[in-house]
């Protein structure tokens, strides 16, 4: 073994990581945008979302294209699954960016799903608030067992948050989610990473 080999490893994970926080970093900035006064009452991902969806998709799509045109002793059946596996990953970010578009109001919210379909929670019919944070999100849970999750990228939360925190009932807010909202109300969302 050479003496500069074991650090390779090393200087490989620290560019995933620089690049990682580079990215989260910019995905995260994307929520704080100004919009106009006629948008703050909806919830939308920024177009920083669909970039980064598209780039994802085309990228690994074009792994998988590139390999089978120019085959080399690497390329299988496997490795070309694997690819457009990675490619197809990418899908839901691009069709959340398009179908997760969420109305709020002093009566409730009307939110988007990724099947395109639609729904309505008033605030005060909620059995259950809380904050998921390993998946990033708010889930609204009212009392027929009607579910809605808010991504914490969306743009807009301050005001998801500050409605919530008026119009739902104090029971339904789960304690730790509590801090997490009133933070979100004072233009403080949770991170996305």
């Amino acid at each position: 073994m050479s003496s500069h080999e074991w650090w390779e490893p090393v200087v490989r994970w620290a560019l995933w990581v620089v690049a990682m926080t580079l990215v989260m970093g910019w995905l995260a900035r994307n929520r704080f945008k100004a919009r106009p006064q006629s948008d703050a009452w909806r919830l939308v991902h920024s177009t920083s979302t669909l970039a980064l969806g598209i780039v994802c998709f085309a990228f690994f799509a074009g792994i998988a294209v590139v390999s089978n045109v120019y085959p080399n002793r690497t390329t299988t059946w496997w490795t070309t699954t694997l690819f457009v596996g990675f490619a197809l990953m990418a899908v839901p970010m691009i069709a959340d960016y398009f179908l997760a578009r969420h109305d709020v109001s002093e009566s409730g919210i009307s939110y988007g799903r990724l099947t395109g379909r639609r729904g309505n929670l008033k605030w005060s019919e909620l059995r259950s608030v809380r904050y998921a944070p390993v998946m990033k999100w708010f889930r609204l849970e009212s009392r027929s067992g009607q579910v809605a999750r808010i991504s914490a990228m969306l743009m807009g939360l301050p005001e998801f948050a500050r409605l919530v925190l008026q119009h739902a009932p104090a029971e339904a807010i789960e304690s730790s989610t509590k801090p997490i909202l009133e933070a979100t109300a004072s233009g403080y969302p949770p991170p996305i990473w």
